[in-house]
Order: C-alpha cells, then structure tokens, then sequence
C-alpha cells in the first residue's frame, strides 16, 4: 500500500534540499543564461538523473555501503572536489572570451554536453549523495512498501525536474541573456571562484 504520507513527508525534506544553493545551482544558472534553453533544460535532466540515482541507492543500503567502505566517501570527495575546482577554472579562464551567439548554440553535440555536464556536476558534489543518504533516507518509513518506496523514487525525479527546471527556463530568457551578455566577465569570475572555492573547502574539511 501507498503511504502517501510518507511520500508528501519526503518530498517536503527533498525539495528543500534541491533549493539549497550549490554547484547545481550555479550550473543551470550559467547554462541557462549563456547558452540555450534546451541545453539549460539537458543540464536539468542529468542533475535530476543523478539525485534519482543517489535516492535509489539511499533507499536500498548507500549509508550501510559507505559505513563499510569509508575510502569509497574519500575518493568521491576528492573526486568532486578536483572538478569543481576544475569547472571554477574553466570559468575563470572563459571569462574574457566572447560569448557565441544563442541562435547557433543549440545541436545534438551540445545537448548531449549539457546532459554530461550535469551528470557530472551532481555526481562532483558529494554533499548531494550525503543528503540522500542521510537526511532524505531518514524521513523514510523503516516498513515502507514497495509501491512507496518506487513512489518516492519517482518524487525525487520529478521534484528535481520541476526546480531546476523552473530556474533554467526563468533565466534563460531573453532579458536574462542580454543581462548576462553585458556583465559576462564579472558573472562568470564570480561563479568560477566561488566553484574554486567551494572544491577547495570541499576537499579540505
């Protein structure tokens, strides 16, 4: 049996999770002002993909997992931190070059680029997977069912789909863009060191 109640609970806890800014954040925002829609909403499907994962994993042993293997915690720890510091630079280093035209920027090479990229962005940021495996599998009924425990899955997706989403749509309009294209320098220095930043914390603690 469904236990909606569980699931509503979840999803509460999960969407203020996904609210939180981060490196996803900062991700869709970027791709969503300085290249295409579509590319912005590809980066959205990957990060969802991602907390889909680490939900699932959550739900069936991820904390027993790293309890057992604490050097698999470290390696993605490390991992992730190296490449925010790496996405930081890549911004840091892009920030004087001009930006190309939005009307050319979207084919299927990109769209795949940006379905990557947000994989990999989320999967770089281990405080996503901690949450799942803490925060969000603790507000999971021990005896939950089957049906619930797919049901929240599933809100996990979604709930991720429909916040980034709504955030790449926002400031991929074309006010945005124009904004964006007259501060590019200054917004992307800041975004790459706060990546930097955030890795080299990352990394560290």
């Amino acid at each position: 049996m469904l236990d909606t109640t569980a699931v509503f609970s979840a999803a509460a806890v999960c969407l203020a999770g996904v609210m939180s800014p981060g490196p996803n954040f900062v991700a869709v925002s970027h791709r969503a002002i300085s290249s295409s829609r579509a590319e912005a909403l590809a980066m959205v499907f990957g990060i969802a993909m991602v907390n889909t994962l680490w939900a699932t994993l959550a739900l069936f042993g991820l904390s027993m997992l790293m309890a057992t293997l604490p050097w698999l915690g470290w390696s993605i720890k490390l991992l992730g931190a190296a490449y925010l510091m790496w996405f930081g630079l890549q911004l840091l280093r892009r920030s004087a070059q001009p930006l190309r035209p939005r009307d050319i920027a979207t084919s299927g090479n990109t769209l795949h680029s940006a379905l990557r990229d947000g994989i990999v962005t989320n999967l770089a940021n281990p405080k996503s997977m901690a949450f799942y495996a803490s925060v969000f599998s603790g507000a999971v009924p021990a005896n939950a069912s089957s049906a619930t425990l797919l049901a929240l899955i599933a809100t996990v997706g979604v709930i991720a789909i429909l916040w980034y989403g709504c955030v790449a749509l926002a400031l991929s309009a074309e006010r945005m863009a124009e904004l964006y294209r007259r501060s590019k320098k200054t917004i992307e220095q800041v975004c790459g060191l706060f990546l930097v930043v955030l890795g080299g914390r990352q990394a560290l603690l």
